[in-house]
């Protein structure tokens, strides 16, 4: 990994570019504001503890929690325009040329993109009416949150079916793969050009299992979160675990971004 610079004077940072398109593109800024909304309800919460507690570090820690509450309203205002792209990925799922070829990904996927087209219409409208936007009662307000994150959580169940099903798939491309240059080998084939296209089809699938397994740790952190935001009552025990399952979950998304813009 190259060195990042912050300096005007050194020469052009490599790592300083690559930052730039990260948190240039949309889904990066979000990744990026997501780490410090959730890290700050773990930080938030060691410097407001009896054993590391002062004055000082409580009035800091007020602070990080005002921009934390800054941060979580400007991710959800900026979600306002979500539904679109959804719209879009359904759309893609209709057309045999862009849809997945596996049909019970397919299945997942549509169902996925339904949960995502309820999910957001109820976001935007809890958002808004709790700004003042419309007029619902504070009592309305919040069985809309819950059924918009219970239609999120939904789409988390079905990812992480989708993962399974597509970890099943490398491996069996992977075995179809290695059947293959056994058999290549059998023949006596030592052609560059086909040792060459295994080593890519090969390098081709440990991608797409190390993205899959770091899609895992998103998914990790976004189940408990949604099923806690599902339930009126909530399942975790206080903020500090709201804060863990979301910073590994933008964490992982984080560096997914980072790779997908190396």
């Amino acid at each position: 990994m190259s060195k990042l610079s912050l300096s005007p004077f050194d020469l052009p940072s490599p790592a300083l570019a690559h930052f730039n398109r990260v948190a240039g593109s949309q889904s990066g800024q979000d990744k990026l504001f997501m780490v410090y909304q959730y890290a700050a309800y773990v930080v938030v919460a060691a410097l407001n503890s009896k054993r590391f507690g002062n004055k000082a570090r409580r009035d800091l820690a007020v602070r990080i929690d005002k921009l934390r509450a800054t941060i979580s309203d400007a991710r959800t205002l900026y979600r306002l325009f979500g539904i679109f792209p959804i719209i879009s990925w359904a759309q893609s799922l209709n057309d045999p040329a862009s849809q997945p070829k596996d049909k019970q990904i397919l299945r997942l996927q549509k169902l996925q993109a339904w949960s995502m087209l309820l999910y957001y219409p109820l976001e935007h409208l809890y958002y808004l009416a709790g700004k003042g936007v419309f007029k619902i009662s504070p009592k309305r307000i919040g069985e809309i949150a819950v059924w918009s994150c219970r239609f999120w959580a939904a789409y988390v169940v079905l990812q992480i079916f989708t993962i399974r099903r597509s970890f099943q798939l490398v491996r069996e491309e992977r075995a179809s793969v290695l059947r293959a240059n056994r058999e290549r080998i059998r023949k006596g084939d030592t052609a560059p050009e086909s040792v060459k296209h295994e080593k890519d089809q090969l390098r081709l699938l440990a991608n797409k299992e190390r993205d899959l397994k770091l899609d895992c740790w998103v998914q990790a952190g976004y189940l408990p979160l949604t099923a806690h935001w599902s339930l009126p009552g909530g399942i975790l025990p206080n903020n500090t675990w709201v804060g863990i399952c979301g910073t590994v979950a933008a964490v992982a998304g984080l560096k997914g971004v980072w790779r997908r813009t190396a």
